[in-house]
């Protein structure tokens, strides 16, 4: 049931705000966490969920903002080792199942991968996609 999942994203930029909006749309209860209240006007006009001006990458703003009650976390700040924290804190202290933080390190992805979270890496979906399109085996691409 959509109403159920609550989704908790933090960092409205680009992806945190297109995110936010799509899955508003769709239903989900979705709560925006940026430190820029200007970040929510990338934020589409029906936007129905709640918008928060706060850090984020705090314990006590993501405990405001009913970190304990979320099914999703999307960690999409613009500082990767903020959103390797933000992962951290929802997977080990508060178990929420869906944990996906944004980050460019494939050292990190590896490190997330071991805390139950499932990274967004765009160099690695960019590749995967590249291979996808161009029909090219991919074979064993190594991922350093």
């Amino acid at each position: 049931m959509l109403g159920s999942a609550r989704v908790m994203i933090v960092g409205c930029g680009d992806f945190g705000s297109t995110l936010a909006s799509a899955l508003s749309r769709q239903g989900f209860a979705v709560v925006a966490i940026d430190m820029r209240e200007d970040a929510f006007d990338l934020l589409d006009g029906d936007f129905d969920g709640e918008a928060v001006t706060g850090d984020g990458g705090i314990v006590s703003v993501l405990e405001e903002c009913g970190i304990a009650h979320a099914s999703y976390l999307v960690a999409a700040t613009g500082c990767e080792m903020t959103n390797f924290f933000i992962a951290e804190v929802a997977s080990e202290l508060y178990g929420v199942e869906h944990v996906l933080p944004r980050v460019e390190s494939t050292a990190l992805v590896r490190l997330l991968d071991d805390l139950n979270a499932s990274p967004i890496c765009p160099r690695l979906i960019c590749v995967d996609e590249f291979y996808r399109l161009s029909g090219l085996d991919a074979g064993s691409v190594v991922r350093s």
